[in-house]
């Protein structure tokens, strides 16, 4: 063999060694880059997901994220940012770092959520903001969203080398942030749940104490009844008893006194009738039930111990439970500024409809008080729940000098 051939042998067998060198460095950084696409992805879908199930805190779980993401793409840094409220918060970074929240308006939040993974050059149209205290830096952005809700973005940034971050890292970015957008979503909706049934619970508990007040108040109306019916309308009839024996007695032998009596029980009849009457009215008013809310507010405002108006033009017929409710609260409301609005105060009573409920309002003029100082009264307690039992809530309103106003709200159809 000549050395022509011997030449060229040679540099034939340096190629194969050089491709084979080159193939294992582009093997073992392929694998590497596979590695690492691997180890984000695998953290997104298996592990975060499975933490969270067992209650570890969604803010470790994001932190854990963003160290997966740094180290298998040799990134500079790698921050998650979430959406609360028309505000980016930096929620999640490796390194730590600390920057301002950034403003996003609905219009951007919909672009970022049709976007793809994207760069530099797109956060500079449409969240420059985000740019705000980098240097110049090769970036890409992964908008994390699930529904077409955007929840978020992760943020890539590496200098060295970076000109090859969307090669390395971009199909990973998609993917890890669709994962992410998938277990936040759900996290959020755990966590709009527990708050439901918190909030169901703490009704249930509400609405326990409450029926067991009006049991309570219920039991001690009819003990009240009891006692006025013993201690006044009884004693009444007793007395009518009593002398219309002596009547009796008295017919033949002594006439004279016998008229004299018959004269007395008249009288007797009339009280014992007016007792009854106002036992009655105490229980359920004869005007509300037959003239409705007007006129028995009317009636009840010129009984008042203050100065009262009403205004009520307007107000129809409800049923006899609502009716009731709102005015009792307004009864009640009206001795309440009785008591505490002050010499010289006055009172207004309004009742209203709107957008299908039934609205009242009891305003004085009076000395008022300092809300949150004490601790709500039997009566406006009592108020609630009147409201509470018929679906409606009551709004108390005071200052100090400058009167008290309450005010009710009961749906009707």
């Amino acid at each position: 063999m000549d050395s022509a051939a011997l030449i060229l042998v040679g540099l034939l067998a340096a190629m194969l060694a050089l491709g084979a060198v080159y193939g294992l460095i582009a093997s073992s950084s392929r694998r590497r880059k596979e590695g690492g696409s691997l180890s984000a992805i695998d953290f997104a879908r298996g592990s975060f997901a499975t933490q969270l199930s067992h209650g570890v805190p969604m803010a470790d779980l994001l932190l854990q994220m963003v160290e997966a993401m740094r180290d298998s793409f040799k990134l500079d840094a790698a921050e998650l940012w979430l959406n609360e409220g028309g505000l980016l918060r930096l929620t999640a970074s490796e390194p730590k770092r600390e920057l301002a929240p950034i403003p996003i308006t609905p219009a951007e939040e919909s672009i970022a959520v049709n976007a793809r993974v994207s760069g530099a050059a797109w956060a500079k149209v449409w969240l420059p903001d985000l740019l705000r205290d980098r240097p110049e830096t090769y970036l890409r952005v992964a908008p994390v969203s699930h529904s077409a809700q955007l929840f978020g973005l992760i943020v890539a940034e590496r200098s060295r080398r970076g000109e090859n971050l969307a090669a390395d890292a971009d199909e990973t970015l998609e993917e890890v942030a669709r994962e992410v957008g998938v277990a936040v979503n759900k996290a959020r909706l755990d966590s709009a749940l527990q708050e439901s049934l918190d909030r169901l619970r703490k009704q249930a508990a509400e609405l326990q104490a409450s029926r067991g007040r009006l049991v309570a108040v219920a039991d001690a109306e009819r003990r009240r009844i009891e006692r006025n019916l013993h201690d006044g309308a009884q004693q009444h009839l007793v007395a009518l008893s009593v002398k219309l024996r002596l009547v009796e007695q008295l017919a033949e032998r002594d006439p004279e006194r016998a008229r004299s009596l018959m004269e007395q029980l008249q009288g007797d009849v009339k009280s014992a009738i007016e007792e009854l009457r106002s036992l009655a009215h105490g229980i359920y008013p004869p005007l509300l039930s037959s003239s409705g809310l007007g006129e028995a507010m009317a009636a009840a405002c010129r009984r008042a111990p203050l100065p009262a108006s009403v205004d009520a033009d307007g107000v129809g017929r409800h049923s006899p439970e609502i009716e009731a409710a709102v005015y009792f609260c307004c009864l009640e409301a009206l001795q309440n500024a009785a008591k505490y609005a002050g010499a010289g105060a006055s009172a207004r009573v309004r009742i209203w409809e709107e957008a299908g409920g039934l609205l009242f309002e009891v305003s004085d003029d009076g000395a008022g008080f300092e809300m949150g100082r004490q601790a709500e009264g039997a009566g406006l307690t009592n108020m609630r729940d009147r409201l509470g039992a018929v679906g409606g809530t009551l709004r108390v309103e005071s200052d100090g000098g400058h009167g008290t106003r309450i005010s009710g709200v009961v749906p009707v159809a």
